[in-house]
């Protein structure tokens, strides 16, 4: 009889386990975060990205902002009273006003600095008392430059109620007010406005007329600030970030051999070699018609990358030349990494294309040897590309752009045969995230 009593709890406790209700994360704001309705598409709020990055057996994004909405008009709506009757323990509550809640001119909705502090004090509090967790948010930027290109904000005193508060109350709070700031910035005046709804007249049919939009997000937009507000869980070591999905381990290409690399097959065009050199095996090939093209984009999907390499550029081959290709499959989205050779020397060209949007990095005033190893990395952050050659940035700019998928990827060779390598491949490297310097992979 005890043995069967044990075995029932067992049994008890193992289904509670794997019953167990994911976490919900409830998004209590206004239209920078909202659902969008599809008349109102391309508009994107960041909320409707945010729910990618979590594992979705273990949470759950309820999104309740709405356009418009202030954290008066959210409270006398019953918006907010749906949220705390649908909370239970270890829920969270993503709370971020100020928008409408500063804007004295739209009455409807316009709260005075004290009330909306103390509506602030009200949601953390209603919160606590379900034994849910808040967490408060400052109000993401709009896009403003005045006419010298100078950026400038719009909310006044609301964002520092918010920082305020949180830390009066000992609440969790994501700075996406100072975020985006640096977000925009890094964009400047011109790049930024694909941040956000802008579209020229006909060119979707939900804005016949256009639409010059500086406060909502395009889809690039908003996805870059939910990446930005998931960053800021992990920085802030919030304990919902361990329910977030891993970042994906990077890929590793070791080129020892001809017939696989990175487990996938290879194409061989021409006769490049395996040779030994004094770190292991690499590949060489003759800058006339060798090249290996491996099915595979190692970065599709990811918003941020970086791309290495260990290689050798030898003297005497083309001018030009394109010796690794990443190319999506259907479209005429590519990664390059380039070099252009001036007898013993050499520099780095760089160059990512996705749709419309695009940008060459040309850095011909740092001069490398021939005949010599080097790493190089090409590392994309969602914001702008930068090149390095043995950990130094050698050039950087601006970049928007929405993430490749899949394709092939070849060495040696631009992926249409033509600017060939001459030279040694030892390694390649792809990981889908921004790395820093000191996160490179070993030259040796």
């Amino acid at each position: 009889m005890r043995f069967n009593n044990i075995l029932l709890l067992l049994l008890l406790v193992s289904g509670n386990v794997e019953g167990k209700e994911p976490i919900t994360v409830y998004l209590a704001g206004d239209s920078t975060m909202a659902q969008k309705l599809p008349e109102k598409r391309p508009e994107t709020g960041w909320g409707e990205a945010l729910q990618k990055f979590f594992k979705e057996d273990q949470v759950r994004i309820e999104n309740h902002a709405q356009n418009g909405r202030s954290t008066r008009t959210f409270i006398t709506e019953k918006r907010w009273q749906a949220i705390v009757d649908k909370l239970k323990p270890g829920d969270y509550v993503f709370i971020q006003f100020g928008h409408n809640d500063e804007s004295k001119e739209k009455i409807d909705r316009y709260t005075p600095p004290a009330d909306y502090r103390q509506n602030l004090i009200k949601f953390i509090s209603e919160v606590r008392e379900k034994k849910a967790i808040p967490v408060l948010l400052t109000p993401v930027m709009r896009r403003r430059f005045d006419e010298k290109g100078n950026f400038f904000d719009t909310h006044g005193e609301y964002p520092n109620i918010v920082r305020a508060v949180a830390a009066e109350k000992k609440v969790v709070l994501l700075d996406m007010h100072r975020e985006t700031e640096e977000l925009i910035k890094r964009y400047g005046p011109e790049a930024s406005k694909k941040l956000f709804l802008q579209l020229a007249a006909g060119e979707n049919p939900n804005y016949p007329k256009g639409i010059e939009d500086n406060t909502h997000f395009s889809p690039l937009g908003a996805g870059l600030v939910a990446g930005l507000v998931v960053e800021a869980i992990r920085r802030q070591r919030v304990s919902l970030a361990k329910h977030l999905k891993p970042v994906p381990a990077p890929v590793t290409w070791d080129l020892n051999r001809l017939d696989h690399i990175g487990g996938q097959a290879v194409t061989i065009i021409g006769t490049p070699q395996v040779i030994s050199t004094s770190t292991g095996k690499a590949v060489l090939f003759d800058g006339v018609d060798d090249g290996l093209v491996i099915k595979g984009n190692p970065v599709a999907a990811a918003p941020a990358f970086t791309v290495e390499a260990v290689f050798r550029p030898d003297s005497g081959g083309a001018t030009e030349q394109r010796w690794l290709h990443i190319q999506e499959d259907t479209k005429d989205n590519r990664i390059l990494l380039e070099i252009r050779l001036n007898g013993d020397q050499w520099f780095l060209d760089s160059f990512i294309k996705s749709g419309e949007d695009k940008r060459t990095l040309y850095s011909e005033h740092f001069k490398h040897k021939t005949g010599e190893w080097y790493h190089v990395a090409l590392v994309y952050d969602g914001v702008a590309m930068h090149h390095f050659v043995d950990g130094k940035e050698e050039s950087s700019g601006p970049l928007a752009i929405q993430p490749l998928g899949e394709g092939s990827t070849s060495i040696g060779l631009r992926m249409n045969r033509v600017f060939w390598f001459k030279g040694v491949v030892r390694k390649a490297r792809f990981t889908a995230r921004a790395l820093s310097p000191a996160e490179f992979m070993e030259k040796k």
